[in-house]
Parts: structure tokens; C-alpha cells; sequence
């Protein structure tokens, strides 16, 4: 399942924000290169909600990151 148009742009920021190169995520994620990761960054692979969500996890945020959408918590 895709999500957004933008999300690999927003997902690229939050890494360099965090100061954690592709070559990390790649490795976390199993890739056997940075440049398949590289790939979704770039927009040229579909960012999958499965991949989202392992990324997400490896920088410490959540998926609503990526998605710019603020999700609303029952109190």
C-alpha cells in the first residue's frame, strides 16, 4: 500500500535532522545496499506503510511523521 506523494521527502528530512545516514537505515532495514534505500528517499521505489513503519521505528518517530497529519488521542 502506498502513502502520500511527499512522504519520502519528509521521511529524507527526519533522517538528516537526526544526523543518521542511509547506509544505517539500510542496514537496519536488511538491504544488502544504501542505494535500494536511497531509492525510496529519492521517489524512485514506493514508500510501502510496512517500509514506513520499520522506518519510522529505526528514527524514533512515528508513521504520522511522515504523513503530516496529527492524529487525535481519546483523553
Amino acid at each position: 500500500m502506498p502513502i502520500t506523494k511527499d512522504s519520502h521527502l519528509i521521511m529524507r528530512d527526519i533522517r538528516k535532522s537526526k544526523g543518521i545516514s542511509q547506509k544505517f537505515v539500510s542496514e537496519k532495514l536488511g538491504y544488502k545496499s544504501s542505494a535500494a534505500y536511497a531509492n525510496i528517499e529519492y521517489g524512485n521505489t514506493k514508500l510501502t506503510l510496512e517500509t514506513a513503519a520499520k522506518v519510522a521505528n529505526i528514527l524514533g518517530c512515528s508513521v504520522e511523521d511522515f504523513l503530516q497529519i496529527k492524529v487525535k488521542q481519546k483523553v
